[in-house]
Order: structure tokens, then C-alpha cells, then sequence
């Protein structure tokens, strides 16, 4: 079984995505150093590649993102937690880091 390299946190941030000309909503649920899922109603292939931003009280990061999985929910309900994208983080910006460190319990 895979180990993810670092602790994925609690979330529950606004995200926007800029995928194929479009702009998607979604809600990022949990998040690390190097990736997150993003609870959303999207159809986008492992492996793309696009920008998101991220919000949280005022504050904005930009950070390209990589799929890397996608989940469907197995219920009638669309609109899930469980249905979304898990993405890798290419590149995080310092700021990303530093929201995270802030983030983890002590």
C-alpha cells in the first residue's frame, strides 16, 4: 500500500480551476505540502495539468496542479465530498507552505 510522504490535513477551502477554457468551482477537503483532494463536480483526465486558486480569509495562492486520481460518488448525489480530484501540487509557492505549516495542530 502507497504512504503518502506527507500528513494530509483537514480542509475546507474554496478553489477555483482553469481547466480547457473553463472555470470550475470546487472545495478542497484535505491538503498537504504536495497535494489535495478538491471535492467538485468535474470530468478532468489523470494526468492534466492547469492552474487553481485557492481561498481563504482574503487570502489568495496560485499553484498548478497535476491529477493524479478522480473519484465518483456511487450514490445518487452528485454533489458529494466524496466525488472530486486528488491532485499533486507542482511547485507549491512559499506562502502555500507556510498557510500549511500554520495549519498543522502542535
Amino acid at each position: 500500500m502507497e504512504r503518502r510522504t506527507f500528513e494530509r490535513l483537514y480542509a475546507k477551502l474554496q478553489a477555483k480551476l482553469y481547466y480547457g477554457g473553463n472555470i470550475y468551482t470546487g472545495t478542497v477537503t484535505n491538503l498537504s505540502e504536495n497535494g489535495m483532494f478538491i471535492s467538485a463536480r468535474m470530468n478532468i483526465p489523470v494526468d492534466s495539468m492547469f492552474p487553481i486558486v485557492l481561498m481563504q480569509n482574503g487570502q489568495s495562492f496560485k499553484i498548478d496542479v497535476r491529477v493524479r486520481r478522480t473519484v465518483k460518488s456511487s450514490g445518487h448525489h452528485i454533489e458529494t465530498e466524496d466525488s472530486g480530484i486528488g491532485v499533486m501540487l507542482l511547485n507549491p509557492p512559499q506562502d502555500y507552505l507556510e498557510f500549511v505549516g500554520k495549519c498543522r495542530p502542535l
